[in-house]
């Protein structure tokens, strides 16, 4: 189909520029939900135009809050995908993304640099361009824009707080003091209001999911991974399921008082008077997340997949033996290379394979990467990422296909396709899903899990793939790596 043309100022009616220019003075004045309001009227009377997804995306960006950020993503795509070499669109998308937080969302972090790449390639002589070369600027006052989500500046701040005072009331009183000696700084305002938020009975867990953020995420991960023993023992299976679920109730509280002293923050900020320069803070700016927060996302999702495993111990074992296999994965997988491998294989990078294995005690376990895996750093994901484990899987619930099913619904993926191919001559049972984050066309990834008698697989590719095609690479991974199948 094609694309509509970009309309000029000339161009457009005169109801529609008259909308276009009360949309800009709306958000001039600092308007926003008029803004968006008539933005969103605008095109849905006017049809597409490149300037007015700028505007509405930039709308919903004033607002400083996690779930406008994505709504301004969603808008940003919409417009490029019908004005795809719209400069103003590629450098907002561009400066959303270079804003986002690598940790809480890595692939937006990660589409940073490929949206300035476009923008130079274009016109690396355009204004465009030359605010992307413009270094980054860090959280200094109400106005600025923080490289670093919200939720993780406000968090460290916390934690700060809490590292250098005796206790949670001197922490709040040393903070509402700062803030109170700059009364226009939006940061300093959030802090006050976070540690007083805290102050109030009944908020202790939640403190220790500031004050102990990585033992916090390994400590809900091992009772669900309890819940799930549990489970094994039908009695208990109702049980089970309402303490995974209770499981996360912390962190939904947790985001949900952090809002609100975001918008409590907001509404005693003054405005800067006019024509006043933008004051400093005494805060420095967060670091940002490092290859210990992406390791600890490694080993939760492997964590919540091998989960499922233990379980098994429990069932009930059927009198005939199981395989004994022998894995030895293949160099080449799809057209990638083999370049980390856990156990180590000869000539092979295996760092970031034992991020996904260090914290497994589990004898058969393995993990092979294929393509570039620079994800460690914030950047492009490996082409295949397969983890598995070796064993006893004899009797083996559908529960236990369906892992991967469970993470993915934790996240902010979205599920678009589940399928069970035949597993082929292997034998055993094959089940598929694709999925995608809010900013990816459906089924940008397919993962397709496996298990038989002696092993239990994974294999996830970040590509899109037709229900066929991916069954057949899960197949032929399978094979390739598993060998021997000796019944003792």
């Amino acid at each position: 189909m094609a694309q509509p043309a970009e309309p000029e100022a000339e161009q457009r009616s005169p109801q529609a520029a008259a909308a276009l220019e009360a949309v800009r003075d709306a958000l001039a004045a600092k308007r926003r939900g008029e803004a968006r309001e008539r933005a969103t009227a605008a095109l849905e009377e006017y049809g597409p135009d490149p300037e007015l997804y700028a505007l509405l995306g930039r709308a919903h960006v004033a607002e400083d809050e996690d779930d406008h950020d994505d709504e301004a993503e969603r808008v940003y795509r919409r417009g490029l995908d019908a004005f795809p070499d719209n400069l103003a669109l590629l450098a907002a998308y561009a400066e959303l993304c270079r804003a986002a937080d690598g940790l809480e969302r890595p692939g937006r972090a990660a589409r940073a640099a490929q949206l300035v790449a476009r923008v130079e390639e274009l016109a690396p002589d355009s204004p465009e361009a030359q605010r992307l070369r413009a270094p980054v600027p860090v959280w200094t006052a109400q106005s600025a824009t923080p490289r670093l989500s919200l939720s993780h500046t406000q968090r460290h701040d916390v934690r700060q707080a809490l590292a250098a005072a005796p206790n949670l009331a001197e922490a709040a009183r040393l903070a509402e003091e700062e803030a109170g000696q700059h009364p226009h700084s939006l940061r300093l305002a959030i802090r006050a209001e976070t540690l007083t938020a805290f102050t109030r009975p009944g908020r202790t867990l939640l403190l220790w999911l500031i004050r102990a953020p990585y033992l916090s995420v390994l400590a809900v991960l091992a009772v669900g991974a309890l819940t799930l023993v549990l489970d094994a023992a039908a009695r208990w299976s109702v049980w089970a399921g309402a303490g995974a679920v209770l499981a996360l109730v912390p962190y939904r509280l947790l985001a949900v008082l952090e809002s609100g002293a975001r918008t409590r923050a907001r509404d005693r900020v003054p405005p800067l008077p006019e024509g006043a320069p933008e004051p400093a803070i005494p805060l420095p700016p967060p670091p940002p997340p490092g290859l210990r927060d992406f390791a600890v996302l490694g080993a939760a999702l492997t964590l919540a997949v091998f989960a499922l495993v233990s379980p098994m111990v429990f069932s009930p074992v059927p009198p005939k033996d199981y395989p004994r296999y022998t894995v030895t994965p293949p160099l080449v997988f799809r057209g990638m290379q083999l370049t980390s491998a856990m156990p180590v294989v000869e000539g092979v990078d295996s760092d970031y394979a034992s991020l996904w294995t260090q914290l497994m005690d589990t004898e058969g376990t393995f993990t092979y990467i294929y393509g570039d895996f620079s994800s460690a750093n914030g950047e492009d994901d490996p082409a295949t990422i397969i983890v598995g484990v070796t064993g006893d899987f004899r009797g083996t619930a559908d529960t236990l296909l369906k892992g991967y099913e469970l993470g993915l619904s934790e996240s902010d993926s979205t599920i678009n396709e589940i399928w069970q191919p035949d597993a082929g001559p292997g034998g055993g049972r094959l089940r598929c899903v694709s999925y995608a984050d809010d900013t990816e066309a459906p089924g940008a990834r397919v993962a397709c899990s496996w298990v038989d008698d002696g092993s239990y697989g994974t294999v996830v590719m970040n590509e899109p793939l037709d229900h066929d095609t991916a069954a057949e690479a899960a197949r032929t991974a399978r094979d390739a790596l598993l060998h021997g199948g000796v019944r003792a």
